[in-house]
């Protein structure tokens, strides 16, 4: 049966070949989304390592952030534009649980395995989950939590409305626009737990300011940041 299902992939793949997400090359036969040449060059920041001063003052003086964790540094058209594109848009969830198992492994060696009690992504709103079908923050968090053998929460943290981009918003304006949109279902989940809160990308960080000030009334032992890219 095996063999069978090896030579219907190699069929399939004549016809539909796996090219790699970041140069359109094509994929090796154990490689998955990238090609080991693009995995290699992904533009890691390294920060679990060397703190990002410019990932960190996003939030300084707003929220009290224990760690700021950016996988990689998001640039325009870059491997993590091309991969957080087909997350989000190309109905391809399995990239964010990837994503999450490289860098859960990552952190793992840098001995972070013991430094959190749960993981929480980032919710979306139910409109949004109903067009999208999935929450891509949820998919890298299930990575993470494989990884650094951690459980992780989908249900404590609720999005209670659904706000557009505040890219173009002054940062007053993105604080004002983020108030109430999210909410915890019980504070309990949340008492003195280490908190890593997850989400796809970092880039104004209004969104991930108004969840930590919504979980700060509930008492969690301290917070961190975990995302997949980061906009310096």
């Amino acid at each position: 049966m095996g063999v069978l299902n090896n030579y219907f992939s190699d069929f399939v793949s004549l016809f539909f070949p796996n090219l790699c997400i970041g140069c359109d090359n094509l994929l090796p036969k154990n490689s998955k989304y990238l090609c080991p040449k693009c995995h290699y060059n992904l533009p890691k920041s390294n920060s679990h390592l060397l703190e990002v001063p410019q990932f960190r003052e996003k939030f300084q003086g707003v929220v009290d952030i224990e760690y700021v964790l950016i996988y990689c540094y998001f640039i325009k058209g870059g491997i993590i534009q091309k991969l957080l594109h087909e997350l989000k848009y190309g109905n391809l969830p399995e990239i964010g649980k990837t994503i999450g198992l490289w860098y859960g492994h990552d952190l793992s060696k840098r001995g972070l395995l013991n430094g959190y009690d749960l993981i929480v992504p980032i919710p979306l709103h139910r409109k949004r989950m109903s067009s999208r079908g999935y929450n891509q923050s949820e998919y890298f968090g299930q990575g993470l939590s494989k990884a650094l053998n951690l459980p992780m929460n989908t249900q404590g943290l609720i999005k209670m409305k659904n706000i557009d981009s505040l890219t173009r918003k002054n940062k007053v304006n993105r604080i004002r626009s983020t108030n109430g949109v999210f909410d915890v279902v019980d504070k309990t989940i949340f008492e003195n737990q280490r908190v890593l809160l997850v989400d796809d990308v970092l880039t104004t960080g209004s969104t991930l300011i108004a969840a930590v000030e919504t979980l700060v009334h509930c008492k969690p032992n301290r917070i961190s940041i975990a995302t997949i890219g980061g906009v310096k």
